[in-house]
């Protein structure tokens, strides 16, 4: 028996109640587990999607490129995508009509970004239908061992003018009336992807191992499979043996920083949010947030959210899943971030009035979340599968349901497209569209690129033609 006939029925390290998947590896291809270039018989990995949600809107003067195809030049707030811009596409001029509501901006923008329908105007959430992610999750989640993930870093609290809270807090549906559980604490996250969901794969050839015992919630991951990893690592060639050390390199590294965020309670949450009264011109910085033990999160917000997409990187180099979505904060989020010199509630700085100071903060504020985003890109960019990188095997959704929070106006959204799509998508552009195109239609321009071919989606009026 060859080594790659040996190797693609090793696609698991294997340990005491444990199976855990391994990355793209050349020398294992073809993997069952990777999806199959059309026609070619060659082995791919697949596509992964994901949804990232930034709250209140931006500061639109610092976010738009200038006019022309190119991003030589990007706005302040886009410079931190400078090192991966080949693979990005500003999108203008996308609207999001169904994020519109009764006398509320905030509320049916975040319930409603993902899933083109309009949301209920009642304090028990209703959206329209299942959001664009479980949608392709309902297709493509079923080869993988977790169908999809939705991640978050802060808490809820309750709406306004007559919406639920739900709607704040939450961007993917898996029905009407049911959010996808939102998943907030690292360590609960890293369990629930490498722990407690051992790979499912119906076509994968090995057989799966009934758990003989439970690991302890103190083990490592990496102890539970340190044999069968060594075994691995004997058969493999240089460049994969490479992959494995880099992988589990990362791996140790997520399970140090979920440790060290254990040791106690304390958690950023509580400095961010420790001034939730009313502010000025009545704008609060939202009432009653109910601030989580923070156990498993670590006491800065950049360092949470940073564990948070490694976690995700990860879990889309495994393929233990390939569909996610992200908030940065909620909608109508009031958080202070004092650490980047911006110390107000960010909800009260988006309604800005055109004053300076306000405008400013809220760029600071814009700016730290597409740096954290610009560092999970640059990570998915050094991830090699086969000839492509991890980055050139996503496409991922970054944007909001507001586009100057001042006005709470849902058309010029704010709209990025990063990711090869599988090398469909072509990169270092800004896309200007007609103005008031419907975001559904993009929706389904991503949804092309992992195989799920629908007609219509939302209010889409049809798709893009300009990605490729």
């Amino acid at each position: 028996m060859s080594r790659s006939a040996k190797l693609s029925r090793r696609t698991l390290l294997r340990g005491t109640g444990i199976a855990l998947a391994l990355p793209w590896l050349d020398s294992a291809a073809p993997r069952a587990a990777w999806a199959k270039a059309a026609g070619s018989g060659a082995s791919q990995a697949p596509v992964r999607l994901a949804y990232f949600y930034v709250p209140n809107g931006v500061n639109m003067n610092d976010w738009r490129p200038q006019d022309g195809e190119s991003l030589d030049q990007l706005p302040k707030i886009l410079s931190p995508l400078e090192s991966v811009k080949e693979n990005v596409v500003v999108v203008s001029n996308l609207a999001a009509e169904h994020c519109n509501g009764k006398s509320a901006g905030h509320e049916p923008a975040g319930g409603g970004f993902l899933t083109g329908v309009k949301c209920k105007h009642s304090e028990e959430p209703e959206v329209g239908a299942a959001s664009v992610d479980q949608v392709a999750a309902r297709e493509i989640g079923l080869g993988t061992p977790v169908d999809s993930i939705a991640m978050g870093i802060d808490p809820g609290f309750r709406g306004d003018h007559g919406y639920s809270g739900t709607y704040l807090s939450h961007i993917s549906w898996r029905s009407k009336t049911t959010p996808a559980a939102l998943e907030l604490n690292p360590k609960q996250a890293f369990e629930r992807l490498f722990r407690d969901a051992p790979p499912q794969h119906p076509h994968w050839d090995a057989p799966q191992e009934q758990r003989s015992a439970e690991p302890s919630a103190e083990s490592s991951v990496l102890d539970l499979v340190r044999e069968d990893a060594r075994d691995l690592q004997r058969r493999l060639g240089f460049e994969d043996r490479r992959k494995v050390e880099e992988y589990l390199d990362g791996l140790r590294s997520v399970e140090r920083r979920v440790d060290a965020a254990s040791r106690d309670s304390y958690s950023h949450h509580q400095e961010a949010f420790k001034d939730a009264v009313p502010e000025r011109d009545g704008f609060s910085n939202l009432l009653e947030v109910a601030i989580p033990d923070g156990r498993g999160i670590p006491e800065l917000y950049a360092d949470h959210v940073n564990l948070m997409l490694d976690i995700m990187t990860l879990s889309f180099q495994t393929d233990t899943t390939r569909v996610a979505s992200f908030l940065f904060s909620n909608e109508k989020s009031g958080r202070s971030y004092p650490e980047i010199d911006a110390p107000g509630s960010h909800h009260s700085s988006s309604h800005h009035r055109k004053e300076p100071k306000y405008l400013d903060q809220l760029t600071r504020i814009n700016t730290h979340h597409m740096e954290l985003f610009a560092r999970m890109l640059q990570r998915m960019a050094d991830i090699r599968e086969g000839e492509r990188s991890l980055l050139d095997n996503v496409v991922i959704l970054y944007g909001s349901g507001l586009s100057d929070g001042n006005k709470h106006n849902h058309d010029d959204l704010p709209v990025l497209v990063a990711g090869g799509g599988g090398g469909t998508i072509r990169g270092g552009r800004h896309l200007k569209l007609e103005q008031k195109t419907p975001i559904c239609n993009l929706y389904l321009n991503m949804l092309d690129r992992v195989g799920v071919d629908l007609k219509s989606f939302g209010d889409s009026t049809g798709r893009l033609g300009q990605l490729s």
